[in-house]
């Protein structure tokens, strides 16, 4: 009887060791490919994974539910090379030791996980800082597999995990983070109705009665047409441009206020009918600018009529 028990447990052992046969040198095929991983930490918690899994698979204990951890160390390590696998827990909680009996181990444990934390919210954290949390994992298995008994390991665990810390830490301590660069604020292009995509020009024949800075019924009509044509493009104006013209007739001084006064009668004529922009540039620019020329030095009723798209009111946008 005692013959066939012993028996029956080495083959139970053979075919333990023999389920994770592969595990190590999987891993150490692996490693290649971990150590290529371009960011860092992600690297570290990788090439931690393959390391446990080689270790684990040395060491399976034969009565443990523990013995697929090479397994699933080696299953986490392709996780960050590839994310071709999830990524599978290795202990079902954290087991604290306890502090009557291991309060070196607890200690170590608390400082193995500040030091997590802090790495955690670093913008430095490195491939030691990704090795360390994958060796933190591995010694709260450790923890989690013995709680409940008299029988507590794992030291050799929290210490492997304890001595990487210290050298995160020391990491951290020179880390400089990179600095921040703030992109320039651009603009975004403002939209152009289309009716003001080149500049509207106003008769200020048709505006004005002559000499006069009121609008007329029908100039009044003819702002609100550009007006209900601007609001209808829903576009948001940056910047709308009115400039008011005269023809050479008159004195500098004089066309000059006398187109000032039209272009803003004009700006406020458009406000009121619902036009907003960012700012309105308004100009009274006079006789300058003129788009036809006429002979002849006296106002005659020709003369008159010829200068007539000189005078005028320019609306713009951009």
């Amino acid at each position: 009887m005692k013959k066939t028990l012993i028996c029956g447990a080495l083959l139970a052992a053979l075919a333990s060791a023999h389920a994770f046969a592969g595990v190590g040198s999987d891993a150490g095929a692996l490693m290649p490919a971990a150590q290529k991983i371009a960011d860092p930490y992600q690297r570290g918690l990788a090439e931690g994974w393959l390391d446990i899994a080689e270790r684990q698979d040395s060491h399976v204990l034969v009565s443990s539910v523990y013995n697929d951890m090479a397994a699933k160390a080696l299953n986490n390590g392709r996780h960050f090379i590839d994310g071709s696998v999830p990524f599978q827990p290795v202990y079902g909680q954290k087991n604290w030791p306890p502090v009557e009996t291991r309060g070196k181990w607890v200690k170590a444990l608390q400082e193995i996980e500040r030091t997590n934390q802090r790495a955690a919210q670093s913008p430095c954290r490195g491939e030691d800082a990704g090795r360390l949390s994958a060796l933190t994992d591995e010694a709260w298995k450790e923890q989690d597999e013995t709680h409940g008994t008299h029988w507590v390991h794992g030291w050799d665990a929290i210490e492997r995990a304890q001595k990487l810390a210290q050298k995160v830490n020391a990491d951290l301590d020179k880390c400089v983070p990179p600095p921040v660069v703030v992109a320039p604020v651009v603009a975004a292009p403002v939209a152009v109705p289309a009716v003001l995509a080149k500049p509207v020009r106003l008769s200020a024949d048709a505006l004005f009665d002559f000499d006069s800075a009121v609008l007329k019924p029908e100039g009044h009509r003819e702002v609100e047409l550009l007006a209900q044509q601007v609001r209808d493009s829903g576009a948001k104006l940056h910047v709308l441009k009115i400039d008011g013209y005269t023809d050479r007739f008159g004195s500098a001084a004089h066309n000059k206020a006398l187109s000032l006064r039209r272009a803003q009668a004009v700006e406020k004529a458009l406000e009121g009918s619902g036009v907003t922009a960012d700012r309105f540039d308004v100009n009274g620019l006079g006789a300058a600018a003129p788009v036809k020329s006429c002979a002849g030095r006296k106002a005659t009723a020709a003369v008159i009529a010829c200068l007539a798209p000189n005078r005028r009111v320019e609306i713009s946008a951009k």
